[in-house]
C-alpha cells in the first residue's frame, strides 16, 4: 500500500515537472519571440523621437529665415509692402484744435497672410479722453472717458502684375515699386459712446510705393472714409485721408550710433461733408536696436486747421518686433 502511494506521488511529480517545463518553455519561447518587437517598438520611438526634434528644428530655422526675410525686406518695419508678422505697441497723445486732450494705449500689429497679401490690426485697449479743455459743453455730460476704442483693421494686396521697376540697368542702380489696393473696416467696438465715432466706417485704399536712392523709399496711401453703419446722434462720415511718408536711413547698422532712421509723414485730410481740408505732418525717428526689434518717438503738428476736431499736436512711441 506504501509503496502504491509513493507511486502515484512519483506520477503526480512527474506530470507536474512536466507542466511546469511546458509553460516555462512557453514563457521563454514568448520572451525570446518579444524580444525583436520590443527592440524594433524601442527604435520606432527613438526615430520619433528624432522625427521630432529635427522637426523643430527646421520649424525653428524655417522662423529664423521668415524673419531676416522680412528684416531684410523693410528693416525699419514701416514698408507697406513688405508683409510679415509684426508686434507694435505704441502709445500715443493727441492734443485737439477744440482744447479735447486724448491718451490712447494702442494693440498694433501686422499678420503675413502670404507675400502680397497681409492685415493691420490697431485696437486702442486703453483710451482716456479729457474733455475739461473744451469751452461750451454742457454741465451734464462727464468731462472725461476711459475704455477701449474702436478697431481699425487693414487689409492690403500687392498684386504681382503690377509691381514694377525702373532705374539705370545693374543690381546697385535699379529700383523697385508697387501699385496696392487695400481695405479698412473701423468698428464700433468702443466701450464708452465718448471715446468714438459709434459708426461702422469703410474705406478702399489705393496706395503706390517707390524705392528711392540711398536705400530709402516713397509711400502714397490714399483712403476715402464712408460711414456703412451709425447712430442717429453720430455725424456723418464722407472723408478723404491722405498717408504720405518718406523713410529714409540716417546711419548704417553695426555701431552704437548705427540704424538710426527718419520718416516725415503728410496727412492731407478733405472732409466732403463739411467741406473742410486740413494737414497734419509728423516725423518719425527710430532706431534698429538688432534685426526686427525697432524703437522709435513721433511728434505731429497740424498745419492747416480750420474745424474743431483736427488735430493740434500729437506725439507718438513705440516699438516694432518681428517675429
Amino acid at each position: 500500500m506504501i509503496s502504491g502511494m509513493f507511486g502515484k506521488s512519483t506520477k503526480l511529480k512527474c506530470k507536474f515537472m512536466r507542466h511546469f517545463m511546458s509553460i516555462f518553455l512557453s514563457v521563454v519561447i514568448v520572451t525570446l519571440l518579444s524580444l525583436p518587437t520590443v527592440a524594433v517598438a524601442q527604435e520606432k520611438q527613438e526615430q520619433e523621437k528624432q522625427e521630432i526634434e529635427k522637426y523643430k528644428e527646421v520649424k525653428k530655422a524655417a522662423k529664423e529665415e521668415r524673419i531676416e526675410e522680412a528684416v531684410k525686406e523693410d528693416a525699419t518695419g514701416n514698408d507697406p509692402r513688405a508683409f510679415s508678422n509684426k508686434w507694435m505697441p505704441l502709445y500715443r497723445y493727441t492734443e485737439l484744435k477744440n482744447g479735447l486732450i486724448q491718451h490712447d494705449v494702442n494693440a498694433f500689429g501686422s499678420v503675413a497672410f502670404s507675400n502680397y497679401v497681409g492685415m493691420f490690426y490697431e485696437l486702442p485697449v486703453a483710451r482716456y479722453r479729457d474733455l475739461s479743455g473744451i469751452s461750451g459743453l454742457p454741465s451734464d455730460i462727464p468731462t472725461d472717458a476711459i475704455g477701449v476704442g474702436d478697431i481699425s483693421l487693414k487689409f492690403l494686396m500687392r498684386p504681382k502684375a503690377l509691381d514694377f521697376s525702373y532705374g539705370e540697368p545693374g543690381e546697385m542702380n535699379k529700383k523697385s515699386g508697387s501699385v496696392m489696393f487695400g481695405t479698412d473696416f473701423v468698428l464700433p467696438t468702443a466701450t464708452n459712446p465718448a471715446l468714438a465715432g459709434n459708426a461702422f466706417v469703410f474705406a478702399p485704399i489705393l496706395a503706390v510705393v517707390i524705392d528711392t536712392p540711398f536705400y530709402g523709399f516713397f509711400a502714397m496711401l490714399n483712403l476715402y472714409y464712408f460711414d456703412v453703419y451709425k447712430l442717429d446722434s453720430a455725424p456723418d462720415t464722407s472723408r478723404y485721408v491722405g498717408r504720405w511718408f518718406y523713410m529714409q536711413p540716417l546711419t548704417k547698422p553695426g555701431t552704437w550710433w548705427g540704424g538710426l532712421f527718419l520718416m516725415p509723414e503728410f496727412q492731407p485730410i478733405y472732409d466732403f461733408k463739411a467741406k473742410d481740408f486740413s494737414l497734419w505732418i509728423g516725423v518719425e525717428l527710430g532706431k534698429v536696436l538688432a534685426p526686427g526689434r525697432v524703437v522709435y518717438i513721433k511728434p505731429g503738428w497740424g498745419i492747416k486747421n480750420s474745424e474743431q476736431m483736427d488735430r493740434k499736436f500729437s506725439f507718438e512711441a513705440g516699438f516694432r518686433w518681428f517675429f
